[in-house]
Formats: structure tokens, C-alpha cells, sequence
């Protein structure tokens, strides 16, 4: 299948922005920085609803796993996190000193939706702005670094992203449009993070 990527030299236009520290300010390029931790939050197992299970997943923190760690990355994996689960690490994040690595990487694989809600392994729900991104911008060792948030879920029930905040660097990366499904194969995982790990793999 063809996809468009960008060419190696585009990316000098982002040097471009650092060097003119439009972007970034308070990170120190010139400093060696190891790289990031990527977290995965991977919401299989549902105990209360079994129906919900998300048969397939491992296959997607399998395949994330092997991509991060090929690029000389540390990865931890939070399996079947309740809602106090995941608050109790975005506050562990928000307070963690990440002077040394390039920035913070974050996957949540669960079931979304609308108006960015991920739903919990014990039912309950989260907002990836306000319960996610906004606790991360608060801890100072990341300032001016990037913050990658990749999101396998739905957002909403049809079948058929970018957004700014506050000067701070960072990509939110989601597998679906607002108000529609997300498809994932019990067999081979999700279309997205699948086709992501082959695209980090080939050219990242």
C-alpha cells in the first residue's frame, strides 16, 4: 500500500524553529538527552463486563514493545489499569524527574469515546486532556520537550489528530475520527498500531 511520508529534509524546517526558539524553550539541545520511556496503558481485561474484553491487544503492545525497544528505548507496560490505577501513575508521571530522557511517550489502548474519554478496566472513565495531558504539562522536566500520545480507541459509534495547548510541544496520534469506531482483529491487533509499528519500523 502507498502512504505519503516526508522526506528526511523537511524536517530540517522543524530544526529551523528550534534554532529561531519559537519552540522548545527551556530544553537545552545541546545537551545528550537518552531516550524517552514509552508507557503503555493497555486496558484488556474488563472484570465487571466481560463482553467488553479487547481480544488482540497484546498483540499491539507486542508489536509497540518490539518498535520502541528497536529504537534503544525503555518501555513499560501497566496491564489492565482501573481508573485509580491510571491516576495514581499520571501522578507518579507528573512528579517523575525526566531530566535526562528526550521527551515522554505514552500508548493507551482500551475502548474511547466521544469528546476524548477512555474508558477504565473497572468501567470507569478518564479524559485524556484534563486526566492525561494536563498532568504531564505540569511536571517542569518536561518542559519544552515533545510528549507523544498514541490512542487506539473508538471515539464514538459509527463505523466508517492534532490540537494546541498552551505553546507546549507535543502530538496527539489517534486511531479514529470523532464519532467513529476504531477496528481492532482479535488475530492480528489493531489496524493502527499495527500499521504504525510498520511505518516506525521501515523509516523511524
Amino acid at each position: 500500500r502507498n502512504m505519503y511520508l516526508p522526506k528526511r529534509t523537511e524536517h530540517q524546517k522543524i530544526d529551523r524553529l528550534y534554532d529561531r526558539n519559537e519552540v522548545g524553550q527551556g530544553f537545552d539541545l545541546n545537551k545528550k538527552f537518552k531516550p524517552p520511556v514509552v508507557y503503555i496503558l493497555n486496558h484488556e481485561k474488563f472484570r465487571k463486563s466481560p463482553n467488553n474484553n479487547r481480544v488482540g491487544s497484546s498483540k499491539d503492545v507486542e508489536a509497540l514493545c518490539n518498535t520502541f525497544k528497536n529504537l534503544n528505548c525503555r518501555v513499560e507496560v501497566i496491564s489492565n489499569p482501573e481508573l485509580s490505577d491510571v491516576k495514581n501513575k499520571l501522578k507518579e508521571w507528573s512528579e517523575k524527574q525526566f531530566t535526562q530522557e528526550a521527551g515522554f511517550v505514552l500508548c493507551i489502548l482500551s475502548h474511547g469515546f466521544l469528546k476524548e474519554t477512555i474508558l477504565a478496566c473497572d468501567d470507569k472513565e478518564y479524559n485524556l486532556d484534563d486526566d492525561v495531558l494536563f498532568p504531564l504539562f505540569r511536571n517542569p522536566t518536561l518542559s519544552g520537550k515533545p510528549k507523544i500520545l498514541i490512542v487506539q480507541a473508538c471515539k464514538g459509534k459509527f463505523r466508517a489528530d492534532a490540537k494546541k495547548m498552551n505553546n507546549e510541544p507535543y502530538i496527539k496520534c489517534y486511531s479514529t475520527s470523532e464519532g467513529y469506531v476504531s477496528y481492532r482483529s482479535e488475530a492480528k491487533g489493531s489496524i493502527f498500531i499495527q500499521t504504525f509499528c510498520e511505518v516506525m519500523d521501515q523509516y523511524g
